[in-house]
């Protein structure tokens, strides 16, 4: 019994996607209960239910192990907390497009989006009935420590810390250049900016998936670099919300082209349960 037990614990805790569920639902609840959001019962459960629901569906149909389940779970838990509509149809628009893009937006035997990313992106530009709040996180100190301390855990779990890191340092340089040196704005309006939940939520939660970013070490640093600089040109300079996540969506068209020209070993979560 204590043997079987032992054994069981092990798995969970070997398998990156465990940890990445159990901090995307600690943010959840933070967020309802700590920052107020607005929450709406039906909405989560149809973002979460449609995307068990076609993963399964997919599964069976593909031949694939349903432990596949658990990613499914972290699109959904991404998606509730990124996205805001008023309509459940939308939600289950949104969760199944996530799911769905996994199957049929594929080269090479990898697809090519974020799943979370593509469904959210998706659902805004067809229906105009969902958005992205980034102000929701606020600038929560506590927040921001126990969120990049999870992300790094994590990521360093499934060795993608570099693509997270790069993206935020290169994104933190450029605003010092730009508001400090450039405009001369005081250090707290850098701080205040880079002082966001939302900023560390792209940064070690999507930007990072392992699944579709690219192989080479080497080219998924020029990857997050191109995302960094391209998230900080729309938000500077065309004032648009959310950048980080519709960069991601652009370059990551990239990536197929990217793992052509740079050779790397393909990420699979068989193979990453290890430190």
């Amino acid at each position: 019994m204590i043997m079987r037990l032992f054994h069981s614990i092990s798995r969970i805790t070997e398998d990156a996607r465990y940890f990445q569920i159990a901090f995307l639902g600690v943010f959840l609840i933070y967020g309802v209960h700590s920052l107020h959001w607005e929450f709406k019962p039906l909405i989560i459960l149809s973002i979460i239910g449609t995307a068990l629901i076609s993963q399964y569906a997919f599964c069976r149909i593909y031949g694939k192990p349903l432990d596949a389940l658990r990613s499914a779970i972290i699109t959904s838990m991404g998606l509730s907390i990124l996205m805001k509509t008023q309509f459940w149809y939308i939600a289950v628009l949104a969760s199944f497009l996530a799911i769905a893009s996994k199957y049929f937006l594929r080269i090479n035997g990898k697809h090519v989006f974020n799943p979370a990313n593509f469904g959210l992106m998706a659902t805004i530009f067809m229906t105009k009935m969902a958005w992205v709040s980034p102000g929701q996180w606020g600038s929560n100190l506590v927040l921001l420590y126990f969120l990049a301390a999870a992300g790094s855990m994590l990521l360093l779990k499934v060795g993608r810390i570099d693509t997270g890191l790069v993206f935020l340092g290169t994104y933190a340089l450029c605003q010092v250049v730009y508001s400090n040196l450039y405009l001369g704005w005081p250090a707290d309006y850098t701080l205040h900016k880079l002082s966001n939940g939302a900023l560390l939520l792209y940064s070690f939660f999507m930007i990072t998936d392992p699944s579709t970013t690219p192989n080479n070490q080497t080219a998924r640093i020029v990857w997050s670099i191109s995302i960094a600089l391209l998230a900080f040109y729309w938000a500077e300079f065309k004032y648009m919300n959310g950048t980080p996540i519709k960069a991601l969506f652009i370059v990551s068209l990239c990536t197929p082209l990217v793992d052509r020209l740079c050779k790397g070993q393909t990420f699979s979560w068989k193979y990453s349960l290890k430190f």
